[in-house]
């Protein structure tokens, strides 16, 4: 895993993630588009992709993942690969991070613009990230 702050990121929830939940970190480039982990946990799983940005410093400021245009945004092989796991069930969500915290978007919640003042209110510490992942993956959600 390179040491990227996305990778640094995600290094840093896994570190609040219990034994018993099974981590495969996902890089496969003949298989563009799937999301960055798969987590198993007792009781189920799930996918999760990753986003590192830089927060704006105007709480306007647009955050929309689905812009393509935009290097935090998800490509759009990655926006295909979860919209479709959603629509046949499987738990999907996306987590973004940042230097200030991190937001959990479950499902296809990534789809919805939000703005960066949205983004601050709404954002978790990196264990409380951790422990959605654990919950949603378990099917406790």
């Amino acid at each position: 895993m390179s040491s990227g702050p996305e990778n640094t990121y995600i290094r840093s929830v896994h570190r609040h993630l219990p034994v018993e939940v099974y981590v495969l970190k996902n890089h496969n480039v003949y298989a563009a588009g799937v999301a960055d982990c798969w987590y198993s946990a007792p009781g189920g799983d799930c996918w999760v992709e990753y986003k590192f940005i830089q927060l704006p410093t105007r709480p306007q400021s647009i955050i929309d993942f689905c812009d393509t245009k935009k290097k935090y945004s998800a490509s759009c092989l990655q926006q295909e690969w979860l919209t479709a796991r959603h629509r046949e069930g499987r738990r999907v969500g996306v987590v973004v991070g940042s230097t200030e915290g991190g937001l959990w978007l479950p499902g296809c919640a990534w789809r919805m613009p939000l703005t960066a003042g949205e983004f601050r209110h709404r954002m978790v510490d990196r264990k409380t990230v951790a422990s959605f992942i654990v919950r949603f993956a378990s099917g406790k959600v």
